[in-house]
């Protein structure tokens, strides 16, 4: 499950080069997927604060493209960071324990309506800003997205972290 994570970072940290391949991307991309890694290895915090990072990166990828956000490709960046942030926390809580495949199939199946769930909420949510945004221009309107989307994050792990309580080993 870790490996599956990690794949998952190196995808949502690479996605923003292929917006705007530049320097500074790569050096933000970079930077975010050390602390993914070390999140995934060592505790949620530590991921999230790399995730943080990654929508940062996204964010100033498409500043330096210039062109319009698209609603497709940033609601797939979010469904893409939150199966992250739950595969990443399922992985540590099954450390060294053997799955069975009924388990397995559970967990798929959960992510798969939590992604569709999610994936609709946030077309949903981007379809009504993009009506409401079209008479207000801003300058900074990825910076603006991603701090949002990053608040929305951080909150989504404290109530991971909260739904689950600590384990007694």
């Amino acid at each position: 499950m870790r490996r599956l994570a990690a794949v998952l970072a190196l995808l949502l940290v690479s996605a923003p080069l292929l917006i705007a391949p530049s320097i500074s991307v790569l050096g933000l991309g970079a930077a975010a997927l050390i602390l993914c890694a070390l999140g995934i290895v060592v505790a949620t915090p530590v991921l999230v604060g790399g995730m943080v990072l990654a929508l940062g990166e996204y964010a100033l990828a498409l500043r330096l493209a210039g062109d319009a956000p698209r609603l497709g490709g940033a609601v797939l960046l979010g469904v893409g960071l939150a199966l992250l942030l739950e595969t990443a926390d399922f992985a540590r809580r099954a450390h060294h324990a053997t799955i069975g495949p009924g388990v397995f199939l559970a967990q798929l199946r959960s992510w798969a309506v939590f992604g569709a769930l999610t994936g609709a909420g946030s077309l949903v949510a981007g379809a009504l800003a993009s009506g409401m945004s079209a008479s207000v221009r801003l300058p900074w309107a990825s910076a603006v997205a991603a701090t949002g989307a990053a608040v929305a994050l951080v909150a989504v792990a404290l109530a991971l972290a909260a739904a689950r309580p600590p384990s007694a080993d």
